[in-house]
């Protein structure tokens, strides 16, 4: 099964992010998963370079905040906005711990009393225009973000903020550039970012996104090399970025080429290797994935190499081979899912080994049960299928229901939907077969499906 621990390994997460418009953090309000977490450096990173004695106030207005007393808090915010007069109002800066705090009304509420207050300061326009992009209303952002920039020109007496600012505007604007595909408009947004921090592989990747799909596709390679060759520990290979690219636009070919490259260009890169080897999966390559999982199995035995082998060992319908180097890697880690899973489609297709097989996916349940977790769902739809092989159809039936219901599966356990619904309901059987070759994104019985699709009278 390309399970869970697949995509969640998938070493694409520098251009993903780039794909649904993240916005870097070098330029943005501290995101903190709590109050709890914030501190005077992180509420204050975005309005000025270095702390000084004029802002000690902040570190106690924040643990003030933190017992309750928002009234407090404020006294001293404002205290230190007027000793600093560089600072943007006290209620921006107090928006933003109730934002850290998950107080939503009451940031509102301090934003609009900035808005009032300082009628001439960006910030709170600001604030409005980025939960508009967040929130998908791009026209209202674009309009909220123009107002902020032409507020932000106004600002005379702190430089690194006003920078700070325009930077966000331009993140923000390339988005929703990027959003309408107007891909020349975001590239001219970004390119100046990346002059500024040429090290910000968010930026750097949606740039030669946006170079690539405006036709520039020279240009986009060109920047991502030169990002690789001064960023390599962090940094994926440009060739296996390009080949996303490629693939994006449906020119399978041209990314397998950059994909063959990136392999053949670090052979000793296991991390290269297996990333090479998982897409190789997904698309029908198997001779490259294997190719790909050896070298990577000989220089970084580990856990992850040892799922891969298995996984290309069941593509092959080489179950005993699969159950091999699976079994010890279940001694070594008991809980992780993915080798469960594994075990659990292996030894299904065992003869004498079906109900143990049956047994792992149970047990995969119990590890993971939640199904608002794509793990939890795919875990649950894998003991649907076997279920519903040996005879317990009713039961499968219940917990496909429960599925379906709470969210997107992967591409295999769609097609164990499928099945499991061939004989009750016909129309939606059909629906997810032709979403699952539609999508192209292949499992060990990609060509079982097709064949049975092509195959079936519908």
């Amino acid at each position: 099964m390309i399970t869970t621990q697949y995509h969640n390994n998938l070493a694409f997460h520098w251009l993903t992010a780039a794909l649904i418009f993240s916005v870097s953090s070098v330029c943005t309000l501290p995101q903190v998963a709590n109050s709890q977490e914030l501190t005077s450096s992180l509420l204050l990173r975005p309005h000025i370079e270095n702390l000084n004695a004029k802002h000690d106030q902040v570190t106690q207005a924040i643990e003030i905040f933190k017992t309750g007393d928002f009234a407090k808090a404020k006294v001293l915010l404002t205290s230190v906005c007027e000793a600093d007069t560089s600072l943007p109002p006290a209620e921006l800066l107090l928006a933003t711990m109730f934002q850290a705090a998950n107080r939503p009304n009451l940031a509102r509420t301090e934003l609009e009393n900035a808005m009032r207050n300082r009628p001439t300061d960006p910030g709170a326009i600001l604030f409005f225009a980025e939960s508009a992009i967040q929130n998908g209303r791009y026209a209202e952002a674009e309009i909220l973000f123009e107002r902020a920039s032409q507020l932000t020109t106004k600002i005379s007496n702190n430089d690194y903020r006003k920078q700070n600012i325009q930077n966000r505007i331009a993140l923000n604007s390339a988005a929703i550039a990027e959003y309408r595909n107007s891909w020349g408009e975001a590239s001219d947004l970004l390119k100046p970012l990346a002059d500024q921090d040429p090290d910000n592989s968010n930026i750097i990747s949606r740039l030669a996104r946006s170079l690539f799909k405006s036709g520039q596709s020279d240009e986009a390679l060109t920047l991502l090399k030169k990002h690789w060759n001064e960023n390599k520990k962090t940094t994926q290979r440009p060739e296996i970025t390009m080949a996303v690219l490629y693939q994006e636009a449906n020119e399978l070919e041209k990314a397998e080429e950059f994909m063959v490259a990136a392999s053949e260009l670090e052979p000793e890169n296991a991390v290269n290797q297996t990333t090479v080897a998982r897409w190789a999966l997904e698309n029908g390559k198997l001779d490259l994935a294997k190719r790909c999982v050896d070298r990577a199995s000989q220089t970084q035995p580990n856990l992850d190499t040892q799922l891969l082998s298995a996984l290309v060992a069941r593509y092959q319908k080489d179950y005993e081979t699969a159950k091999s180097i699976l079994e010890p890697a279940h001694l070594e880690s008991p809980a992780n899912l993915g080798i469960i899973l594994e075990l659990a489609m292996t030894l299904s297709n065992i003869k004498g080994e079906e109900n143990r097989g049956l047994q792992y996916a149970q047990v995969a349940v119990k590890i993971q049960p939640d199904l608002r977790q794509p793990a939890g769902r795919n875990a649950a739809m894998s003991l649907a299928w076997l279920l519903y092989r040996f005879g317990g159809q009713e039961e499968s039936e219940k917990i496909l229901q429960n599925v379906l219901r709470a969210g997107q599966i992967s591409s295999e356990c769609s097609y164990f939907a499928a099945r499991i619904l061939m004989n009750k309901n016909r129309s939606a059987s059909k629906q997810l077969f032709e979403e699952i070759i539609e999508s192209g994104r292949q499992f060990p019985d990609f060509t079982e499906a097709k064949d049975l699709y092509e195959k079936t009278i519908w």
